[in-house]
């Protein structure tokens, strides 16, 4: 059995050198105090904003607690491409058949383990933002979920405290933020990509022992003096096992490609949702806002206009919100007035009958683009 065939290969580098587990815990350690200052500075934004304090200033927190979200996701997220030995090419030496089968047998085994180790490494990337970002949006939702009935008992051991929990915009917000955080995760991937990372590892992990087991039988079948035959099922399982390797590591890119790909349609369709529902209501507010500055009319129709007085007139006032009065004439029993912007009026009409001032009023509504008829009576 080949040296190489003990499985150190495999193991990655800073393994038995104590420097990985420290490393982790390093960085997931700075992943939460990170997010731990994020969160620190968007409470406090929260507050200062409901007490009014800190002036216009205080705005530039939840921007400050966003950048060290973004910072700490890019660095979090760095990791090398696979990277193979190029140089490093197996030769075979008919003459040492045994010394160039191990060469072979070590060569496939470290370059699986080197997806391997790349994949365990990755995943970090994955694991901890992935990690982070549910337990701040379960904290979020569960914190908007009982805010109102936290705040419903504040207020009824604390009357004057002066804090309105119960206020439904708090629990959204809280809500709000916690859907966009797992809308981030989806949009970023890590929490699917950590379980893809860790299947193909696993996958590659079992892929490598099936491999190691078959050698191992190949080789006892041939012997210390394999012949042609054995030797070309050795070479011929070697590359088969490579090839699997590079299929596993083709298909999780695949599978990686499909859910960018994926992620940003439905990305590019719900923005252009948006905007197509945000440009519709523009449109609609355009028009409302037209449509309320059109100027209607008044059609006034006087009962009785016959009985005035000879040589007397009819007198119209009309009175806007503001108070405004004008005064016209009307002759006979119609009067119209035209161009009246929208809004309400107290329409009053004054004349002589029998020698006694008589007069009647009615209070307008004139609407856009619309006829307004009035009916009095003197």
């Amino acid at each position: 059995m080949p040296p190489s065939e003990t499985g150190d290969s495999t193991k990655p580098a800073d393994q038995g050198t104590g420097k990985g587990i420290p490393k982790l815990a390093g960085a997931r350690w700075a992943g939460a105090i990170g997010i731990t200052i994020a969160l620190l500075l968007l409470v406090s934004w929260l507050l200062a904003w409901h007490f009014k304090v800190g002036g216009e200033w205080i705005h530039f927190l939840p921007v400050v607690a966003l950048l060290l979200l973004l910072i700490f996701l890019i660095s979090s997220a760095r990791a090398k491409d696979i990277a193979t030995e190029e140089d490093i090419i197996p030769k075979w030496n008919a003459d040492k058949v045994p010394d160039s089968l191990a060469a072979l047998h070590s060569y496939v085994i470290r370059e699986a383990g080197k997806s391997i180790q790349w994949y365990w490494r990755a995943k970090r990337s994955k694991a901890v933002p992935s990690q982070l970002i549910r337990f701040t949006a379960w904290v979020l939702a569960a914190a908007g979920g009982l805010l109102p009935v936290v705040g419903t008992l504040y207020k009824e051991s604390h009357p004057l405290g002066g804090i309105e929990l119960t206020n439904g915009l708090w629990a959204s917000l809280l809500l709000g933020v916690a859907a966009a955080l797992v809308g981030l995760d989806k949009a970023f991937g890590y929490s699917s990509g950590w379980a893809r990372y860790v299947l193909t590892a696993t996958n590659i992990r079992r892929t490598l022992e099936d491999f190691r087991m078959e050698w191992a039988d190949l080789m006892a079948k041939a012997g210390s003096s394999p012949t042609a035959e054995s030797v070309a099922l050795l070479i011929d399982r070697a590359r088969k096992f490579r090839t699997d390797v590079e299929a596993l590591v083709l298909q999780e890119t695949k599978d990686w490609v499909t859910e960018f790909q994926n992620s940003m349609a439905k990305m590019e369709k719900e923005i252009a949702g948006q905007v197509a529902a945000l440009k519709t209501q523009v449109e609609k507010a355009a028009q409302a806002k037209e449509a309320a500055g059109q100027a209607g009319s008044i059609q006034l129709q006087i009962q009785n206009a016959s009985k005035v007085d000879a040589g007397t007139a009819i007198k119209v006032f009309l009175t806007d919100a503001q108070g405004k009065t004008t005064e016209e004439s009307a002759s006979g029993q119609s009067w119209a007035k035209l161009n009246v912007l929208p809004g309400q009026y107290k329409l009053r009409i004054q004349a002589t009958v029998k020698g006694q001032s008589v007069e009647d009023q009615k209070v307008v509504p004139v609407k856009p683009g619309e006829i307004a008829d009035v009916q009095l009576a003197l």
